[in-house]
């Protein structure tokens, strides 16, 4: 008899137990078990606000899977699919080459990966509290929001700077919302600029009441010594997008905050949804033992799976307590299946609930009693301290927060040079993205959407100068000479743009020639637009009609069936730059310039080819409805001269042309 190999897919709650007990109870002799995981260590996710909070350092949250399952075989490799049909897991190798190894029984417990998609700007805007690196991020961001109060005298920029929003009223987060609220409130008297008065965190939350998991009387407890303490718990408050400013609720209202903490937002990973098997809200459906559904060597548990808990017949909810039963209790049936016995359903009487709400407060409901205030607070810390995987992890802990109840929480915030990159931002209509004055920072593209460029005039008033869409820039001007803003741009629509840092700007523009000649040519056209001098010209433009600048149709043209040598005859004998095609009732089917002429001659072609059949075709054009101002955009970007004019975008009848001089012209009179 061969040796029996079991594979694990994810080093959390529910795989870590898995292996411990099956390693256990099965020879390293008779039985190999290997443990995928991209991570070389167990995160203990119950205290990553903690680690949020300044309250607890990050070492003591992680716990290095080597050392907790000697006899396990570990390997940092992403499990890409599981073929069912081969009993073969495919993983991604360390030189990026796929490999594929085999097993006898499989067990998922990947848990989930965070979507902050699921709203818009949130993936853009805000912090998810998934990881240790996640919950060290978020610490340096608010230690950085408080120096930012501390030396600015804009007041209300400073309340910004100051104002917090966690997004979500579960277990994470209100314990993510109690825990910056004490470091921001403690940290305070360390500061001469502010106050703890200045602060406000708020905690927004869809429902109409927070901790939908414990009883009625505990959520009301949480709650009201919650916004005792200075939290403003929002109920009945779906998020519906983020900005750089904050969060817009279903409502309209804006919760404006330079930091936004989101703690919603999950799916499964992609291996997951790869996997062909039945699924409830993307989690593995499974038997009553914990086997994928329609499978006989597949297991699943912990957060990507469907269990239902035979003790109550309700689905197991997504806690740690659910993931290590789930875990033991799979590794069991496994062994009875190697063994030849039967398997039993999964079964767990939960102890109770602990959630921290701040303040040295929680709330608790264990084995039936409820507690809360500081006994629950007592009660919290000692159970999680009890529950950390490993002795060392429990000392770091337990001196961590024993050094807290003496001295400050840290307020040291290392500041890495971090390498610039491209990132998306998000917008609501009417946000500003910059300002005029603000120093330049990022060159932006938008993707979605449409911005608008306003100039402030000698009195004060803004005007508009222009109008971007997808798939134009804006904010290069600025970084090219080194100085602020010098116009404002809002977003006209919802937008949805490219950022991209001055110094990766810099680069890209010094190395690549066409994009270097892209902003050249937009410099070309944008500088008379925000010209102080000739700002007022423009926004007379703006309101000027296209009529004034139309003229007549050209009496020279030429018909889609006219040839090659008709065309070149017209060119000489006329002297002109362009002939427009119009067909015989008066609808503009292309245009012919100097260009098209000597493409044709080079290309070997006959005299006798038709104009139809090297005329550019659906050129630009505009109707008398345009405004002026758009209409010279449209010229200037594109570096042309004149512009056909058709009666409407649905009838393509020629009435006239606009020529760029007789535009400039009329600018140079109104300077």
């Amino acid at each position: 008899m061969g040796m029996t190999r079991i594979i694990i897919v994810g080093g959390g709650f529910a795989g870590v137990k898995c292996a411990k007990t099956l390693r256990k109870r099965l020879s390293a002799n008779t039985c190999e078990i290997v443990l995928f995981s991209q991570e070389n260590n167990m995160v203990f996710y119950p205290l990553l606000a903690e680690v949020a909070g300044a309250a607890i350092n990050p070492g003591a949250v992680t716990a290095p899977l080597r050392q907790m399952l000697p006899g396990v075989r570990c390997r940092t490799e992403g499990v890409r699919q599981i073929d069912l049909a081969a009993s073969e897991v495919e993983y991604e190798r360390y030189d990026g080459r796929l490999g594929r190894v085999a097993f006898d029984h499989a067990v998922l417990a990947c848990g989930t990966v965070v979507n902050l998609n699921l709203v818009p700007g949130m993936a853009d805007h805000a912090f998810p509290l998934k990881s240790v690196g996640d919950a060290m991020a978020l610490r340096f961001h608010v230690m950085e929001q408080l120096e930012k109060a501390e030396v600015c005298d804009d007041p209300e920029r400073r309340r910004w700077y100051l104002s917090f929003v966690v997004v979500g009223g579960g277990f994470t987060g209100v314990e993510a919302a109690g825990e910056i609220n004490d470091l921001i409130r403690a940290s305070a008297r360390f500061y001469s600029n502010f106050s703890a008065r200045d602060v406000t965190v708020t905690l927004a939350h869809s429902r109409d009441q927070i901790l939908p998991e414990v009883s009625q009387t505990l959520r009301e407890f949480a709650r009201t010594k919650m916004e005792q303490a200075g939290i403003h718990v929002l109920l009945g408050a779906r998020v519906v997008s983020a900005t750089a400013e904050g969060v817009e609720l279903h409502d309209g209202r804006m919760l404006r905050g330079a930091t936004v903490v989101c703690t919603i937002g999950t799916t499964a990973p992609l291996l997951v949804h790869r996997l062909d098997a039945p699924k409830e809200r993307s989690r593995l459906r499974t038997d009553p033992d914990m086997r994928v559904r329609g499978t006989s060597n597949l297991w699943a548990v912990g957060d990507c799976a469907h269990i239902v808990n035979t003790y109550d017949g309700d689905t197991s909810p997504t806690t740690g307590q659910f993931a290590e039963r789930q875990g033991r209790q799979a590794a069991e049936n496994i062994i009875r299946v190697l063994h030849g016995e039967s398997t039993r359903p999964f079964f767990f009487k939960p102890l109770g609930q602990l959630c921290g709400i701040g303040e040295r407060k929680a709330v608790a409901e264990i084995l039936g009693v409820r507690l809360s205030g500081f006994p629950a607070w007592w009660l919290w810390r000692t159970v999680y301290l009890l529950k950390s995987p490993s002795w060392s992890r429990r000392v770091k802990v337990a001196f961590d927060w024993t050094w807290e109840l003496f001295f400050p929480r840290d307020l040291a915030h290392p500041r890495g040079n971090q390498t610039e990159r491209v990132a998306r931002a998000h917008y609501r209509s009417g946000d500003f993205i910059f300002v005029e004055g603000e120093p330049a920072m990022s060159f932006y593209v938008i993707e979605q959407g449409e911005v608008e460029v306003l100039r402030r005039d000698s009195t004060g008033q803004q005007h508009l100068v222009a109008v971007f869409g997808p798939g134009e820039f804006f904010g290069e001007i600025a970084l090219l000479d080194g100085t602020v803003r010098i116009g404002s741009v809002r977003a006209r629509t919802v937008v949805e743009v490219l950022v991209m840092g001055k110094e990766v700007f810099s680069q890209i523009s010094g190395a690549l020639t066409p994009f270097r000649h892209l902003i050249a040519q937009a410099l070309r056209w944008r500088r008379p637009r925000l010209n102080r001098h000739l700002s007022h010209a423009w926004t007379a433009l703006e309101r000027q009609p296209l009529v004034t600048f139309m003229e007549a149709v050209p009496a020279h043209r030429l018909s889609p069936e006219d040839t090659f040598e008709d065309a070149v005859r017209m060119f000489d004998q006329h002297a002109v730059e362009y002939l427009t095609v119009v067909e015989e009732k008066g609808c503009l089917e292309g245009i012919v310039t100097r260009n098209e002429l000597f493409e044709v001659f080079a290309q070997g072609k006959k005299p006798s080819t038709k104009v139809r059949d090297f005329m550019r075709m659906d050129p630009i054009t505009v109707t008398p409805d345009d405004m002026s101002l758009m209409v010279g955009d449209l010229m200037n970007k594109h570096d042309i001269d004149w512009l056909p004019v058709v009666e409407n975008k649905g009838d393509r009848r020629l009435i006239g042309i606009v020529r760029s001089e007789k535009m400039l012209r009329w600018l140079v009179e109104q300077s």
